[in-house]
């Protein structure tokens, strides 16, 4: 018992209790002024770590955050393509990066937080200097002990296999451009006039690296061994690697800002609906198992490039968007607009009105392919 009555581990109970619900009312005022300036949570509590530290480098950050090296770095990406944070050599050591606010930032979340500063500054008033000392002690012992808990929180989802979900702000971008440095699994890419954000996305299985900055949205997968189509033929029917079929990821764009796609490391199984962007152009090197397009009306001449060697495509186009399609190298079958063509190499191929279109597709295939299927929806 204690000198009011109270049985200590009661008082203990009630300490804690009142901790997590200003925890939880803390949470609730920096989600809203992540919707306020169009940022994640984690994106703010980054912030408010930059400006307490000053200049740090990304692995501080990820120790105050409570994240891996890795996602601290795709958090500073967000924050320097949205123009809060940059990057600056340290001026103690040239080879080393630091991470700074960049200018104007500490004033605008100063004006944001200025009112929850001065009520926090009027309650705590009426407290002794000992008190004050006391309630900080416990506060600064409180955060570390979270921090320890979050590490071991997040710890199995950051597992490579565990799968992972990334976003990354719009801020200024008034295009994008989705670019795949390496080879990749089973993906499907979507547009959304609906999102908030730059691009969301999630993968299952091995999680891809990515990246931002001034609206190029890289993702790197590590290399395997699991291109085993690589090789392929003209009429070889080749799958990609067993282990990786149940490895998938989802990318969705938002499409209020026009988008070029490449893909440069060559893919197993790509589908894309793009009806709702506006697409610049579309690139595909190094093969693939099989791709599905759905495109939208273009605007203007949109380029489609296909190269490397690939199994199988399929690409739906608007009724009555004329195309331009050019073969290079072995074709086996290809259907156009319900006409079947075989054995072509070579091929040039014009839908009617083509030449005198405004808005049309230029497809261009090159490397050998198996089949491919171009039509109107």
């Amino acid at each position: 018992m204690t000198s009011s009555g109270v049985p200590r581990s009661e008082l203990m109970a009630a300490v804690i209790r009142a901790s997590r619900r200003e925890s939880s009312q803390a949470a609730l005022f920096s989600q809203a002024v992540a919707e306020r300036i169009g940022l994640a949570v984690t994106d703010v509590e980054c912030l408010d770590s930059i400006q307490r530290e000053g200049r740090v480098t990304v692995g501080r950050l990820a120790e105050l955050t409570g994240l891996t090296t890795g996602s601290a770095t795709r958090m500073v990406d967000r924050l320097e393509q949205a123009g809060f944070v940059r990057r600056v050599a340290d001026p103690s050591d040239r080879r080393r990066v630091m991470v700074e606010e960049a200018p104007g930032v500490h004033e605008k979340l100063g004006a944001l937080h200025g009112s929850l500063i001065r009520a926090a500054t009027s309650a705590i008033e009426r407290y002794s200097d000992d008190e004050l000392r006391l309630i900080a002690d416990y506060l600064d012992r409180g955060t570390q002990l979270i921090l320890e808990e979050t590490i071991k929180m997040r710890a199995p989802s950051e597992a490579p296999d565990a799968g992972g979900s990334y976003a990354a702000p719009v801020g200024g971008v008034t295009s994008g451009r989705l670019v795949f440095l390496s080879g990749a699994p089973k993906i499907s890419v979507r547009g959304d006039a609906t999102l908030t954000e730059l691009y969301t996305a999630r993968f299952e299985g091995p999680v891809p690296r990515m990246r931002v900055r001034d609206g190029v949205v890289t993702v790197s997968y590590p290399r395997f061994g699991w291109f085993d189509w690589r090789a392929q033929v003209v009429g070889q029917k080749i799958e990609a690697s067993a282990h990786w079929r149940k490895d998938t990821g989802e990318i969705v764009l938002n499409s209020t800002i026009p988008w070029a796609i490449e893909l440069r490391g060559g893919l197993s199984q790509w589908t894309a609906d793009l009806r709702t962007i506006r697409l610049v152009s579309f690139e595909l090197r190094g093969g693939a198992s099989r791709i599905e397009l759905i495109l939208p009306r273009p605007n203007g001449v949109v380029p489609i490039r296909i190269a490397g060697g690939m199994s199988e495509a399929s690409i739906e186009r608007p009724d009555g968007v004329p195309i331009r399609l050019q073969v290079h190298g072995g074709l086996s079958k290809a259907i156009i607009d319900g006409r079947i063509h075989q054995g072509a190499g070579g091929m040039s191929i014009e839908t009617p009105g083509a030449a005198e279109a405004h808005d049309r597709y230029e497809i261009d295939l090159s490397g050998g392919v198996s089949k491919i299927h171009i039509g109107t929806r």
